[in-house]
């Protein structure tokens, strides 16, 4: 993306561990594992219709992936939490436009449960929107430590 440029560490360098920095305590590509973790989670508990906990780990699945990123590319305008990061994502004219509206989605999305809970299939959407940003950081981590700048 071009809004994250310059350097950074490699997602695999060892030199990028520094266990009481906020950023640099995981790789690149263990933060990418950790949001994979959260997608996880994010499944299981909207699948049982468990709104908070469903959309909280949609929101940190997104924030922990774009850590990734942030950790081969440092963007100040991304702040440090998950949610400065999703509401960043989401008014970055930068940003792929599929990936700007996934950003949108996680962060209007209410923690609330609706009043009506619907028979038939729980909403996942919140889980969609997050896989999307964690799909599309995982492949900017990737080609960054390739060298390659990716659209």
């Amino acid at each position: 993306m071009g809004s994250l440029g310059g350097g950074g560490v490699s997602p695999d360098s060892p030199h990028a561990v520094d266990p009481a920095h906020w950023l640099y305590r995981l790789r690149a590509n263990e933060w990418v594992s950790a949001a994979e973790n959260e997608l996880n989670l994010c499944l299981e508990a909207l699948n049982r219709r468990a709104v908070r906990p469903g959309v909280t780990h949609a929101r940190r699945a997104a924030g922990m992936a774009w850590n990734g990123l942030l950790v081969v590319a440092f963007d100040e305008r991304f702040g440090r939490s998950y949610m400065e990061h999703v509401s960043a994502l989401a008014r970055d004219e930068q940003a792929p436009p599929a990936i700007r509206e996934a950003a949108q989605h996680l962060a209007q999305t209410p923690t609330t449960p609706p009043t009506l809970l619907q028979i038939g299939k729980p909403d996942l959407s919140a889980h969609m929107a997050a896989s999307l940003i964690v799909e599309y950081a995982r492949n900017q981590v990737i080609a960054m430590s390739k060298g390659i700048t990716a659209g």
